[in-house]
């Protein structure tokens, strides 16, 4: 069996453009300034992103689950593939969310022998 992993790094304009439509569910304006992106795993391993705002408004949190959702919803509406049985995590590279994307391909030695008898 062959695994194909695949990373797609989110800059912090293309995450804050993934997130918009989170913040309008929310029914927040989605055109706010916005001093800091910061993304990072909490306790249990999982990405959690805070908009920093200016003037020391309180941050704008976002939970893994959200996070998820709004970059898988971001790369269907930009045209990226993203494999129906493809395995999907989130992580941090660097200072950013990537989006993992894992998919088992080709035949383990196992199915090929017996395909051969």
């Amino acid at each position: 069996m062959i695994l194909e992993s695949r990373s797609i790094i989110f800059s912090d304009e293309e995450l804050f453009l993934a997130l918009r439509p989170v913040l309008e569910g929310r029914g927040m304006q989605t055109d706010m300034d916005i001093e800091d992106i910061i993304s990072r795993l909490d306790r249990e391993g999982e990405v959690n992103v805070s908009l920093i705002l200016p003037d020391g408004a309180d941050p704008v949190l976002f939970s893994s689950r959200e996070v998820g959702a709004a970059v898988l919803n971001h790369c269907i509406d930009q045209g990226i593939p993203l494999p129906r049985g493809s395995y999907k995590e989130l992580a941090i590279r660097g200072d950013h969310v990537a989006l993992i994307v894992r998919l088992e391909t080709g035949a383990s030695m196992s199915e090929i022998e017996e395909g051969e008898e």
